[in-house]
């Protein structure tokens, strides 16, 4: 690995520290998220200081992307995953592929068109009138390549039915690729199973 390699990966990571730092910050506290447990004891101050801010347009240099682009980037991947786990069973696939194509390349067209598509799974909705709404809830950069970067999305999703409510919790792996000055999503897929 190369000087310049080694760095851009080192900064890649710290950035991508921050970026799921901060968010996390960017993500709203509701009033079923869990407050910080109550402690009595004193907890020692923390030794290790942040960087100076000197080093961090440092860092940000070797990276593909500016990190105004990036946060973009992950932003654009929060909402295309809360668009795609979420669907009604009186939505048509029709209208769920409309809200996500213009966040979506070309390329990944089809595959929306076989997501929604699937006819046991829409009768399996629309048997049990199933409605879901997901929310994301975490974002951070999983990969960073000067032509696309990888978000890790972990979204919680509420699924209604006629026989009552379940909560889920799914981590994506989604992959977006730049299109001018904006960010289009190439590729979804559970975050288990890589970057294919």
């Amino acid at each position: 690995m190369t000087s310049r390699a080694a760095r851009a990966g080192r900064a890649a990571a710290l950035l991508a520290a921050g970026l799921a730092c901060g968010g996390c910050a960017l993500l709203p506290r509701t009033a079923t998220s869990p407050a910080a447990p109550a402690s009595t004891a004193t907890r020692p101050a923390a030794t290790a200081s942040p960087p100076p801010a000197a080093v961090v347009p440092r860092l940000a240099s070797l990276l593909p992307f500016p990190p105004a682009r990036l946060q973009a980037a992950a932003s654009l991947a929060g909402r295309f995953t809360a668009g795609w786990d979420s669907w009604s069973w009186q939505q048509s696939p029709t209208a769920w592929i409309t809200r996500l194509r213009p966040m979506a390349t070309a390329s990944l067209q089809p595959a929306l068109a076989q997501a929604a598509g699937d006819r046991g799974v829409l009768a399996q909705r629309a048997a049990a009138h199933q409605t879901a709404a997901a929310t994301v809830t975490a974002l951070a950069i999983r990969d960073l390549a000067p032509a696309s970067v990888t978000i890790t999305v972990t979204a919680a999703q509420v699924i209604t039915s006629s026989s009552g409510t379940t909560r889920t919790s799914a981590a994506w792996a989604v992959t977006l690729t730049p299109s001018g000055s904006r960010w289009l999503v190439w590729d979804i897929e559970p975050a288990a199973a890589g970057n294919t």
